[in-house]
C-alpha cells in the first residue's frame, strides 16, 4: 500500500479515537451533573441532552462527534454480548414464563420505534422549519425588507 493510504487510515483512526474520547467525556460530564444534582435519569440521557443542546445551538459541529458515533453505532452489537450470555444462567426462567418476556420485550421494542420514529418526524419538521424561516430572513434582507 502507499503511504498515503496509511496515512489516511491513520488520521481517519486517530479522529475515531478523538471523537469516541470526546462523546465518553460527554457521558462522563452527564455523570457528573447526575451524581452532584441527585436526578432520577441516567448519565448517558442527560450526556445525550447535552449533546442535543450542543448541536441545535451550534456550539457544537457534527463533524466533531459524526465518524465517531457512526464507529460506536456499527460496533453496537458487541455490547449486547454480556446481556446474552447473563440471559443463559435463567433459562428455567425463560422455559416457565418465556412467553410472557417475549411479549413485553416486542411491545417494548414497538414503543421504543414509535416514539422514536416520531421524534425524528418531529425533528424534521423543526429543522425544515428552522431552514425556511432563515431563507425567508435571507429574502427579506436581500430584497431590503426589515
Amino acid at each position: 500500500m502507499s503511504t498515503s493510504v496509511h496515512s489516511f487510515q491513520l488520521k481517519s483512526i486517530f479522529t475515531n479515537c478523538l471523537q469516541v474520547i470526546f462523546l465518553i467525556l460527554i457521558w462522563w460530564i452527564g455523570s457528573i451533573i447526575q451524581t452532584r444534582f441527585n436526578l432520577p435519569v441516567s448519565a448517558a440521557v442527560i450526556g445525550l441532552f447535552m449533546l442535543l443542546i450542543g448541536l441545535m445551538t451550534g456550539l457544537l459541529k457534527l463533524g466533531w462527534i459524526k465518524s465517531g458515533s457512526d464507529f460506536i453505532l456499527g460496533e453496537l452489537v458487541l455490547f449486547f454480548i454480556p446481556c446474552f450470555i447473563g440471559l443463559m444462567k435463567y433459562k428455567t426462567l425463560f422455559m416457565t414464563e418465556g412467553w410472557q418476556l417475549i411479549i413485553v420485550v416486542v411491545l417494548g421494542t414497538i414503543c421504543v420505534m414509535v416514539f422514536t420514529a416520531y421524534s425524528v418526524h418531529l425533528g424534521f419538521k423543526i429543522e425544515h422549519k428552522l431552514k425556511q424561516h432563515q431563507s425567508n430572513k435571507t429574502m427579506h434582507v436581500m430584497h431590503g425588507d426589515k
